[in-house]
């Protein structure tokens, strides 16, 4: 077995146990932005913990060059803010508005969607008729998930305030993904991650030195600080490196397939940690959209063996 396919095989684990941390992540999120927590100061405090950690273990450990030229540090500054500050902190905020499993579904759940349709849009991949009708049946699952309220299939305003932040989230994050991607051709994963996390955490230091002050601390609940734990080890410590590593080696189109799972292990968390009921436009919605997902990439796979 040749080094190239033993470290693709490692980077799928790594992606399921990733898949398998994040569906608990969910729950965390819900946990953790309890009052008197806010998603910008649940996050600020997480990147703020986690940062220092990261670059402890990396000088104690790392054996490579980790100067970063000015353009490449813009670049992490920027991915820090678009991957740190934006995509978790509004992740965590669809939560307050929907649930688990729709933020999910709606967001981790459609990254593979949006990648490739970004793809296309930046002319890096196209799509026959197969395709396009594989983009719109995912996103008519879009649609009949973010129609399900509770209760059954009626639109319920609130969820919809989240599942919109989750889309959001969802379409920012896949155009990051594909530039990561380029980035990672030229520069190691543990150096892209670390700096990602610093910038991340330095964006977010305005708005923690305001309200953490003002926070309780001894009197948050014990499910609170178990909700930050996960955020900060499991989640982010492991996660972002994991995620990062494996991206290089098996690429962000290709590695988005995992993400399949995610609104499963979220759904089975939140319904065994939170009692989050499963309704069946979720259920239904979420096949129709990883069958949207499944033609799509029918379609490319047909095109790379011509």
């Amino acid at each position: 077995m040749t080094t190239a396919v033993c470290e693709q095989r490692i980077g799928w684990v790594f992606l399921t146990l990733c898949v398998v941390i994040w569906g608990v992540n969910g729950v965390a999120f819900k946990i953790g932005v309890r009052p008197p927590l806010d998603p910008i100061l649940l996050n600020g405090v997480r990147f703020l913990i986690v940062a220092p950690l990261m670059a402890l273990v990396v000088a104690l450990t790392a054996r490579e060059n980790l100067k970063i030229s000015r353009p490449d540090a813009l670049r992490c500054a920027l991915y820090g803010f678009v991957a740190v500050v934006f995509g978790e902190t509004l992740t965590t905020a669809a939560v307050k508005y929907t649930s688990v499993a729709n933020m999910a579904l709606l967001g981790p759940g459609t990254i593979s969607l949006f990648t490739a349709l970004w793809a296309s849009v930046l002319g890096e991949q196209s799509f026959s008729k197969l395709g396009w009708c594989g983009a719109a049946v995912a996103m008519l699952g879009v649609a009949v998930v973010a129609g399900s309220g509770p209760g059954g299939f009626r639109v319920d305003p609130q969820s919809l305030i989240g599942d919109g932040m989750a889309l959001g989230r969802s379409l920012v994050h896949s155009l990051y993904l594909l530039n990561l991607t380029k980035t990672l051709q030229k520069t190691s994963v543990l150096t892209v991650t670390l700096y990602n996390m610093v910038f991340g955490a330095l964006w977010f230091i305005p708005y923690v030195v305001i309200k953490a002050p003002g926070v309780a601390w001894q009197a948050l609940a014990p499910e609170v600080w178990w909700a930050i734990v996960w955020t900060i080890v499991p989640t982010t410590l492991f996660g972002y490196w994991a995620w990062n590593w494996t991206m290089r080696r098996v690429g962000a189109v290709a590695s988005t397939n995992v993400m399949y799972f995610l609104p499963l292990a979220s759904a089975l968390a939140a319904w065994g940690i939170l009692h989050e009921p499963l309704r069946a436009g979720q259920v239904l919605g979420g096949g129709v959209i990883v069958l949207g997902i499944l033609l799509l990439r029918r379609d490319a796979l047909q095109r790379a063996v011509r």
